[in-house]
């Protein structure tokens, strides 16, 4: 959400809360309320980010792991692809192969314990010195593509090391066995291969499944750093016109007459900050330029505020729909019915009978932000809700 919109949209808020029953303080408390919330969404998410950091780099290793072993198998098992076993001659030949793969794995062996040494001499930090070390950006460019050959280097080898020392071993085993037994060594292998490839195809459906969950955390602090954008700017823009507003203290007020018709304009809020952010009739996205019908208010309010019940009635449906998230519809007299969504929680179930200013639930969010949305239908037609509450 760029700049300009922000602005523009604290400038229409702005422009609204000469229609609030809000003090000053009232308006300023919220909205440091809603930021608040948003800092704690924001540090939530990083914190599941880099907790799914960790766990993918889990998944990774037991990836290698796997797929390392898997390709270790194959390599042996290429030998037995034709069902063909050694011969007393090929167990000879064999067995000198065995020797020249023993130096050759005690020689990877050696190399790669030599890196190790120089590193462990080298310290801990070894790599990160070098790096800040560097007098120029181009000697440091350098040198990180030193490190990072270096580093792709190092865990060949040890991929390498780890597939010739399985090969030795599996070969040594072969020479053990008999024509027969062989036969059921390589069946075994052949077994185990195929759970191996299952535990592959798990774990990279595993890694595949954290990776969305971190874009989808990702976006969502983008989006949290965006709301709470728009929340400082308010607060600045609000504070910069403080002389301009005029505040008033919202009373709620008990009334006796259940008959909605007779109260319009003196029906109370559903909630205690009358501060709305979308208005009722067509709104146009600013993203899209899309033209969608708004069937009531969204009140920009700090999640987990009390909602009340604007009149007496019963509770007819209480439950999630789509595009309104949890939502609790309540049944008037005279054919009237309030919807009050967008909520974080819900006090009452279908069938409760409901007084006046009863508190039914608290407010929470959409992607917009934190919000509770309302609506007054009057039979099947919905109507505005700023021409019947008193603000």
């Amino acid at each position: 959400m760029g700049l300009s919109f922000a602005k523009k949209y604290c400038m229409f808020l702005l422009a609204l809360l000469v229609l609030t029953g809000a003090t000053y303080e009232e308006i300023l408390l919220d909205k440091k309320k809603q930021a608040d919330n948003i800092e704690r969404d924001i540090i939530e998410s990083k914190s599941g980010i880099t907790k799914i950091t960790t766990r993918t780099a889990i998944i990774n290793q037991q990836i290698d792991s796997v797929e390392s072993a898997v390709n270790s198998i194959n390599s042996f098992l290429k030998n037995y692809e034709n069902e063909s076993y050694m011969t007393p001659d090929q167990i000879a030949i064999e067995t000198n192969m065995i020797i020249y793969l023993a130096e050759d794995v005690e020689r990877i062996q050696q190399s790669f314990k030599n890196k190790v040494i120089s590193l462990y001499k080298h310290g801990e930090n070894y790599e990160l010195e070098l790096l800040l070390s560097s007098k120029t950006p181009n000697e440091y460019l350098r040198r990180n593509q030193y490190l990072q050959k270096f580093s792709q280097n190092r865990k060949k080898e040890l991929r390498d090391l780890k597939a010739k020392k399985f090969i030795l071993e599996e070969k040594r085993k072969m020479l053990t066995l008999s024509t027969s037994s062989q036969r059921f060594y390589v069946e075994s292998k052949r077994n185990e291969r195929s759970l191996l490839e299952s535990r592959l195809k798990e774990l990279r459906t595993l890694k595949s499944n954290t990776e969305s969950e971190s874009s989808l955390l990702a976006g969502r602090v983008t989006r949290y750093e965006d709301q709470l954008n728009n929340i400082r700017n308010f607060i600045n823009n609000f504070e910069s016109n403080r002389e301009n507003f005029n505040e008033s203290k919202y009373n709620r007020i008990n009334y006796e007459s259940t008959d909605l018709t007779q109260l319009k304009g003196n029906i109370n809020l559903p909630i205690d900050l009358g501060l709305i952010s979308t208005n009722f009739g067509n709104i146009s996205d600013n993203k899209t330029l899309a033209i969608s019908l708004n069937n009531g208010v969204d009140f920009s309010i700090a999640r987990n505020s009390k909602v009340y019940a604007i009149a007496d009635g019963t509770v007819s449906i209480v439950g999630d729909i789509p595009f309104y998230g949890r939502v609790i519809i309540i049944s008037h007299s005279s054919g009237f019915r309030s919807v009050y969504a967008s909520l974080n929680e819900v006090n009452v179930k279908a069938g409760d009978v409901i007084r006046l200013n009863q508190v039914i639930g608290k407010t929470g969010e959409t992607l917009e932000g934190q919000t509770m949305h309302f609506e007054l239908w009057q039979n099947s037609t919905p109507v505005n809700p700023r021409e019947w509450l008193r603000f």
